[in-house]
């Protein structure tokens, strides 16, 4: 298995920008859209801002393929990130939702769940996910599927199925808060997404040790750790970090010790992120650590990507708004517009859509 994800297999016929799918066609945008696409000005108005991001996410999840016989879970709960449950996964020549087919029991490469421990709190077994570390295959980090997964809101009551019984992600969910105590990685990042998205008004809980956690100490840890040395240039941390500071700021509590550390750790990054920002619009290759910029079309959506989707969650609503911030966002659909012939790196093109997504969603929030 690779991480990377593809065009779909099939005939595709070329119409000017348009795209034609022997199973099927796009809806082919209006020319002037495209054109917005293609060499987007640094700054547009609402409407038209609105409808490029979206035009971006639409046919990136229409023409990029995943199937079951070719990717892995790695890839599939990437996807997830950026598309929830709507994202396509081919299974024996059919397409069919991607997260559904996990979640009854489907197969698929890396997607090992196995039953935990007896969960006091619910009187329900757990599920633990073993952590294969630098794979592209299965969870390359602990809780990085549940992490992923909360942060696109799949439910607590969601059936999931485990050695053919009958589990929930609750189920997932209270295994990772009693095991944070215990994580032989000393990594904490998408723990502390997940909990923080399932469990957001919880303050203290009971470990498998035996001990009561609160999640101060491993916020704390994540925030002094190294970010240059951390994936993805301290991206994914410093999205636990911004979750850690949204969880303390919805409780009404106290910035001090480990929350304190964390909102400057998140503060300062938002700051290095602005400052390094390309003249292009896009983030440096360097992420917060200095300027950068790269030939490599991909290495540019990633990093841009990362960067994108940290910001979209920590900056105010009303920062998304700025300049700055559009011209990022703008670039960025720039550049997936013009990777859509190539196969693109998985993990980056997948966080950049989910950056997209995050923005639009924030930015233009859609009325109950």
């Amino acid at each position: 298995m690779t991480s990377r994800f593809f065009l779909f297999p099939v005939l595709v016929v070329s119409i000017g920008l348009g795209v034609c799918l022997i199973t099927g066609c796009l809806p082919a945008p209006d020319k002037a859209t495209l054109e917005k696409t293609e060499s987007a000005p640094a700054t547009v108005n609402p409407d038209e801002l609105r409808e490029i991001v979206e035009l971006t996410l639409d046919r990136n999840l229409r023409l990029r393929g995943l199937a079951q016989n070719r990717n892995a879970a790695w890839q599939v709960i990437h996807g997830a990130v950026a598309y929830g449950d709507k994202l396509l996964m081919e299974v024996e020549g059919e397409s069919v939702l991607a997260l559904p087919y996990l979640f009854q029991g489907g197969e698929l490469a890396g997607w090992e769940l196995r039953e935990g421990d007896l969960i006091p709190q619910t009187g329900r077994k757990g599920i633990r996910v073993s952590v294969e570390e630098g794979s592209y295959t299965g969870q390359g980090h602990v809780d990085q599927f549940l992490g992923y997964l909360s942060q696109v809101n799949v439910p607590l009551n969601t059936k999931i199925m485990v050695g053919g019984n009958e589990h929930t992600v609750e189920d997932w969910a209270r295994q990772a808060q009693r095991d944070i105590c215990q994580n032989p990685y000393q990594e904490y990042s998408w723990t502390l997404i997940a909990l923080t998205n399932y469990f957001p008004t919880e303050t203290q809980w009971e470990g498998t040790d035996g001990k009561q956690w609160t999640l101060e100490p491993f916020v704390e840890r994540e925030a002094n750790q190294d970010l240059t040395r951390s994936a993805c240039g301290g991206m994914h941390r410093l999205m636990g970090l911004a979750h850690s500071v949204r969880y303390r700021e919805k409780q009404g509590g106290r910035f001090e010790g480990g929350w304190l550390k964390a909102k400057q750790v998140v503060e300062s990054s938002i700051a290095k992120a602005k400052a390094f920002q390309n003249s292009d619009g896009s983030f440096s290759t360097r992420y917060t650590d200095r300027p950068g910029n790269s030939a490599d079309l991909s290495n540019c959506i990633g990093a841009t990507g990362h960067t994108l989707e940290f910001l979209a969650y920590a900056l105010p609503a009303e920062e998304l708004k700025a300049p700055w911030m559009e011209k990022a966002v703008l670039r960025l659909c720039e550049m997936l517009h013009s990777a859509e012939p190539a196969d693109l790196e998985c993990g980056g093109g997948y966080h950049a859509l989910a950056g997209l997504r995050l923005f639009a969603d924030r930015r233009f929030p859609k009325t109950p």
